[in-house]
């Protein structure tokens, strides 16, 4: 048979430790420190808000057709009306710099 151990045991049994073990003020089982909790009936009032709509998307959205139709406006300048190879470097400044401001409006919508 088993013998029975009394109340006071550990069920493990804990081996001898070089570093030995935790001698910190111990709670008991039903106490916990509730003072982060915020009781029922306190707080905002009771009232509950609607998140506010998010624009982001569209106002994404709204630079990049802004970019594309600049696009086409400096493609007509450049490559019809001034045309040649001056025309091309013009149209190839202008795309980059387009690309810069749009890319930099469209990262730094928050």
């Amino acid at each position: 048979m088993i013998p029975q151990r009394e109340t006071g045991d550990s069920i493990y049994e804990q081996a001898s430790s070089p570093y030995g073990s935790y001698q910190g003020g111990q709670q008991e089982a039903g106490q916990h420190d509730a003072s982060y909790e915020q009781p029922l009936g306190e707080g905002s009032g009771g009232k509950v808000y609607t998140p506010l709509s998010d624009n982001k998307n569209m106002l994404r959205l709204i630079w990049f057709v802004v970019a594309m139709v600049a696009l086409l406006a400096f493609a007509f300048v450049c490559l019809v009306i001034v045309g040649g190879t001056a025309g091309w470097i013009s149209f190839c400044a202008a795309s980059f710099t387009i690309m810069v401001v749009a890319s930099t409006a469209i990262s730094t919508i928050k």
